[in-house]
């Protein structure tokens, strides 16, 4: 069986993250995270878990950790800075002075976030570039993000029994498949080793961005038609959209 860890139960398991042992219980137990623990039903109540999951519910797929940070909270609270990223690393800005181009984006974009290093951020957590017209703009991703908490993002596991960490992963995605209805999307944002991609690769996912330290993987379409879910979720009122090829169903 499966079951959702306390805040002190995660304290207690995530000096075996080996991971992202750096980040917190409070991080991993924030609105929209959750930890999940696999429990034999033949164990006593107090036994410890055979493996332990983290997933976040965001708004978009993350192509790093202060993604996932921005994208899974809706109360401003993110804490991790993100990586340095060049406003001009595309084009030139057509402004004198950032805070003319911050101006400008004001009315279209929102209020931007500039940090230290340089990077700027929107309301959705997205990095800012100039586009061709020397506009601030979201850079190029691997996906669109929303505005609703729709992906399942499984960012570390670890496991204390062998196979125990896919049997954990497996079921609650199956969990969140029949009580978190408006989730349609299921990624993994993982670090960028050959077992990684190995193992994911060798499951049926299919590889989304390599960003960074991170590399995202695609689940989706091994859980169901994706038409099929988006009618459970808008009802009769959706119109198909046309959608990338990886989130069509297989065939195999």
């Amino acid at each position: 069986m499966i079951r959702q860890l306390t805040l002190e139960e995660t304290r207690t398991y995530i000096q075996d993250d080996s991971v992202r042992p750096h980040l917190s219980a409070e991080f991993r137990t924030q609105e929209n995270r959750e930890v999940w623990g696999l429990f034999s039903d033949e164990q006593p109540d107090d036994a410890d878990p055979l493996a332990v999951v983290c997933v976040a519910y965001a708004h978009g797929v993350p192509e790093a950790e202060y993604e996932l940070d921005y994208f899974s909270l809706l109360d401003g609270t993110a804490t991790i800075e993100p990586l340095y990223f060049d406003p001009e690393q595309f084009h030139k800005s057509r402004f004198e002075t950032i805070d003319d181009a911050l101006e400008y984006a004001l009315e279209n974009q929102g209020k931007l976030e500039v940090f230290d290093n340089g990077t700027i951020l929107n309301r959705l957590g997205e990095s800012m570039v100039y586009d061709s017209q020397g506009n601030l703009a979201p850079a190029a991703r691997g996906s669109m993000t929303q505005f609703e908490q729709n992906v399942a993002v499984f960012y570390t596991v670890w496991s204390y029994s062998k196979g125990a960490g896919r049997t954990l992963i497996n079921t609650l995605s199956q969990h969140i498949l029949d009580n978190r209805k408006e989730i349609w999307r299921w990624v993994t944002l993982s670090p960028i080793t050959e077992m990684a991609e190995k193992f994911h690769i060798s499951n049926g996912a299919t590889l989304v961005s390599v960003y960074g330290q991170d590399q995202t993987f695609e689940y989706t379409h091994l859980f169901f038609d994706l038409e099929t879910r988006m009618k459970e979720i808008h009802g009769d009122d959706y119109v198909e959209p046309d959608v990338p090829e990886s989130l069509e169903k297989s065939d195999s």
